[in-house]
């Protein structure tokens, strides 16, 4: 089982404190997590992928004794990769010690159903239709990842409401992709969606991001809607009553 899948859904999820008096917290507060992708040729020295909770590497075609040399940087690093429609690369990836693999929807199927161990991720693009959202929430994946380019200056209202719409549908865990520089009332309002974690593409500023996480405070409690299909109802008008008709009593002339 992939310990970062397991991780987000315990993210997600969120923590309860146990019950009665003498109860000890027997884990943290979650928080937001923090993924970095990364090229290999950019794994040089472990400062390079520090404060990141897990590495997602982009491998591109990389022997297997790169990938071992890679493998031994991170060390107990947890990391995946990024096969985008490479499914093929799916059982190397996970010999090599890969926790996950992450895919696009172009993927085939066969190699990655042929994965036990390892995690699952697939990519989606953000301006999917509800329906397609719902239909990847039903595949055999551990998470998802909501792409996109990144806001370069500051988060706008239209992504929040992109993300809203998957925070409405998924009832997976997911994360999205940021900018380093994103700020801590911005990360608070993703958290406050029900995101669970963010991506950022190489390490500018991955360390300061790293601080800004684990200094803030994280609600406890977030609100994950679940949009459910509104089926149109026909009001039927109400019968009229009809009540019968009394016999008409005849004219006095027509007695005579």
């Amino acid at each position: 089982m992939s310990k970062f899948i397991d991780r987000l859904k315990n993210v997600s999820k969120g923590y309860v404190r146990p019950m009665g008096f003498n109860a000890v917290a027997s884990a943290p507060q979650p928080k937001m997590l923090l993924a970095v992708e990364l090229g290999i040729e950019d794994l040089t020295a472990k400062e390079v992928f520090g404060g990141a909770d897990v590495v997602l590497l982009s491998t591109g075609k990389t022997g297997a004794k790169k990938l071992k040399e890679a493998a031994g940087l991170l060390g107990d690093t947890v990391w995946g990769v990024m096969l985008g429609d490479k499914a093929d690369e799916a059982e190397k990836m996970a010999k090599a010690g890969a926790d996950f693999v992450v895919f696009s929807p172009d993927a085939e199927v066969s190699p990655l159903t042929a994965l036990e161990k390892t995690g699952k991720i697939i990519m989606l693009e953000n301006n999917l239709t509800d329906f397609m959202i719902r239909a990847a929430d039903c595949l055999s994946v551990g998470a998802v990842i909501v792409d996109g380019q990144p806001d370069a200056l500051s988060l706008s209202w239209r992504k929040i409401m992109l993300y809203q719409r998957f925070a409405d549908i998924l009832s997976k865990p997911f994360l999205v992709r940021v900018s380093a520089n994103i700020s801590l009332p911005e990360l608070q309002a993703l958290w406050a969606l029900g995101i669970d974690g963010v991506l950022t593409n190489g390490s500018e500023g991955l360390s300061g991001l790293r601080t800004i996480i684990d200094g803030a405070e994280w609600a406890a409690k977030r609100k994950r809607g679940h949009m459910s299909a509104i089926v149109p109802s026909i009001k039927m008008p109400a019968s009229e009553s009809v009540s019968p008709e009394e016999p008409e009593e005849p004219d006095e002339d027509d007695e005579e």
